[in-house]
């Protein structure tokens, strides 16, 4: 299955994913944020191996350094913040999709399974594109710390609900078996 998000297209293997999603093109979701202001969801999620519910968020900042400067930051518009937020939502609209969807109620609850279950994991991917790759930084000069410091954030911000919190480009993909990834 292949979904676009920003300037990326991600092409899955369904033989490794079920239940896949354009989570905020969902009908359910799309419900929920016209009901209640300000509910935000993931891009994509889906089954990984039968073993993981995977939320994905994709930002593609490529070419816009400076813009986006001030997302790296503690302020309102934090990057952390926001996308911890998102997590936070699409939680909440997973629960009430399994118990109410007309749409898509199964994958909703197959989801809704992932979180009861503490014997599943439950994987938030920040899909983060940059001008320099992840894979070319140098986690010890200072200025490609940002992305570490943010993975430490969204770890403390998201831990009552998983442990299983990563930033990850194309440089970086750890589902290169299961996921490719291209630029368009």
């Amino acid at each position: 299955m292949t979904f676009q998000e920003k300037n990326l297209q991600f092409d899955f293997d369904k033989n490794h994913w079920t239940y896949l999603l354009k989570f905020d093109g969902a009908r359910d979701y799309k419900n929920a944020s016209a009901n209640l202001q300000n509910t935000k969801g993931v891009d994509i999620s889906g089954i990984l191996n039968k073993n993981s519910l995977v939320l994905m968020e994709v930002k593609d900042y490529r070419g816009h350094r400076i813009k986006n400067k001030p997302k790296f930051t503690d302020g309102q518009e934090a990057l952390w913040l926001t996308t911890a937020h998102k997590f936070k939502d699409t939680i909440s609209v997973i629960v009430g999709a399994a118990r109410n969807s007309t749409h898509e109620k199964e994958t909703f609850q197959s989801y809704l399974e992932f979180l009861k279950n503490e014997g599943r994991e439950l994987v938030f991917i920040l899909w983060l594109e940059q001008d320099t790759p992840l894979a070319k930084k140098n986690r010890k000069v200072k200025s490609d710390r940002q992305e570490y410091v943010l993975q430490q954030k969204l770890k403390r911000s998201l831990k009552w609900l998983t442990t299983k919190v990563k930033i990850i480009d194309k440089s970086t993909n750890l589902f290169s078996k299961s996921l490719s990834v291209t630029y368009i």
